[in-house]
C-alpha cells in the first residue's frame, strides 16, 4: 500500500464513523508531515551543497564559474522533481532543501581543516539563496506529484 492509498483509506474510514473526535484525529494523523521524506531530502540537498563546494575547490581552483548558481538552481529543480517521483511531498522537499547551505558550510570547514590556508573561506553562494532552493524544490516536487495524480485519474 502506498502512502497516498493509506491516507485515502484513513480519510474514508474517518468519514464512515459517528465518533467525531476520533474521526478528526484520524484525518489529522493522515495528513501529517513526512519526516522520512524530509530527512531524505535534507541528505540529498546537503550532499548537493558539499558537492558544489568540493567541485569548485578541485575543478576550478578557487575560480568560481559565473553560472554556478544557475547550475545549482537547475540541480535543485531536478532533485526536487526526483524526490517528487519518490513520493516526497512538496513541503518535505522544500524543508529538506534548506540543508543545502549547512552542507556547503560543512564542506568548507572540512576543507579548511584538511587544506589550511589553501581552502575556501566561504561556500561561494549567498546565505539567502537557500530559501530560493527550497521554493524551487517544493514547486518541482509538487508539480511532479500533481502530474502523476492527473495521469492516474485519466488512466482510470
Amino acid at each position: 500500500m502506498t502512502p497516498d492509498e493509506w491516507r485515502a483509506a484513513m480519510r474514508n474510514e474517518a468519514d464512515s464513523v459517528d465518533d467525531q473526535p476520533w474521526a478528526m484525529q484520524t484525518k489529522l494523523s493522515a495528513g501529517r508531515f513526512g519526516w522520512r521524506g524530509a530527512g531524505l531530502a535534507a541528505a540529498v540537498f546537503a550532499a548537493l551543497g558539499m558537492g558544489m563546494v568540493l567541485l569548485t575547490q578541485f575543478l576550478w581552483q578557487h575560480d568560481t564559474p559565473d553560472a554556478l548558481w544557475l547550475g545549482v538552481m537547475v540541480g535543485a529543480g531536478v532533485l526536487g522533481a526526483l524526490l517528487g517521483v519518490r513520493r516526497v511531498g512538496p513541503l518535505e522537499a522544500g524543508a529538506g532543501a534548506l540543508a543545502f547551505l549547512p552542507g556547503a558550510w560543512l564542506a568548507v570547514v572540512v576543507l579548511q581543516a584538511v587544506l589550511g590556508d589553501a581552502a575556501p573561506r566561504d561556500p561561494g553562494v549567498a546565505d539567502q539563496g537557500a530559501t530560493v532552493l527550497a521554493v524551487i524544490a517544493a514547486c518541482a516536487a509538487g508539480s511532479v506529484q500533481s502530474w502523476a495524480a492527473l495521469r492516474r485519474s485519466r488512466a482510470v
